[in-house]
């Protein structure tokens, strides 16, 4: 309809016609494009609220999961340190069950997950450049480079740590845990689901081959702790940032 009219104002010479015709279908065109980048934009920010909401669920999520998992392993590190000062100093102390039990469990060293499905889905999508706000990715980023940081040590801390456990069974035994006295056979170990370990104080002092394998373990399982440590600050950051940008508040902070 808009051609044929300014066909005919062309031929009829009426050149007012012919440039408001065309200041017509210019403006069209114009509002047609800006509505749909309008349109765009505002999927484009729904789409982000989403993945920053679900980014946060899992966030809270995996710091849960993390956190009983970290706590037993600082539990056996503080074991570690009590059990060397009894060993290398006071020599009539018999030895802890606690510090005992933190020597046999000390060489778990497996780090607890540290993957977010989300983050997943937006790098395999090469959706990061969804993620507008700049504080957001900045955490984000942050968050990939310190767990690749701490898997890459993992292989190290895995082959370098020391089984005492399993290389002096003289001096650790285990008594076996009854696991039908479990309140919750399958759920996080607590205290009394543990085995129970035996440790021979007089032989370990005497024994330097244990004493040095003992120091080395001590030793890289605090490289463990801090390189997980460093992912759960990450995770911190991560969980403050997407706590402002969606306005959420927390009565207790998260660690």
């Amino acid at each position: 309809m808009i051609l044929r009219r300014l066909t005919k104002h062309v031929k009829d010479q009426n050149w007012f016609a012919v440039g408001l015709d065309f200041l017509i279908v210019v403006l069209g065109v114009f509002i047609g494009l800006q509505v749909q980048q309008w349109a765009g934009e505002r999927e484009r920010r729904a789409t982000e609220s989403a993945y920053t909401a679900r980014l946060h669920e899992e966030v809270v999520e995996l710091q849960a999961l993390r956190r009983p998992i970290i706590d037993y392993r600082k539990r056996w590190s503080a074991g570690l340190e009590t059990l060397t000062a009894g060993l290398y100093g006071e020599t009539d102390r018999a030895i802890t069950s606690e510090e005992c039990l933190s020597v046999a469990l000390a060489s778990v060293v497996t780090n607890p997950t540290d993957d977010l499905a989300t983050l997943i889905e937006l790098q395999e999508s090469g959706g990061l450049s969804r993620i507008r706000d700049q504080e957001v990715l900045a955490a984000l980023r942050g968050l990939l480079l310190t767990r690749a940081r701490a898997r890459d040590s993992r292989e190290g801390v895995a082959v370098s740590v020391r089984d005492v456990f399993d290389r002096y069974p003289a001096l650790i035994r285990i008594r076996p845990v009854d696991r039908s006295r479990l309140t919750d056979p399958h759920g996080q170990p607590d205290s009394d689901a543990f085995p129970n370990f035996e440790c021979d104080g007089a032989a370990m002092r005497t024994d330097r081959a244990f004493l040095n394998d003992l120091e080395w373990t001590r030793l890289v399982l605090g490289q463990h702790l801090e390189d997980n440590a460093i992912v759960d600050r990450s995770l911190a950051n991560l969980h403050r940032v997407l706590d402002e940008t969606l306005g959420l508040s927390h009565e207790a902070s998260t660690p």
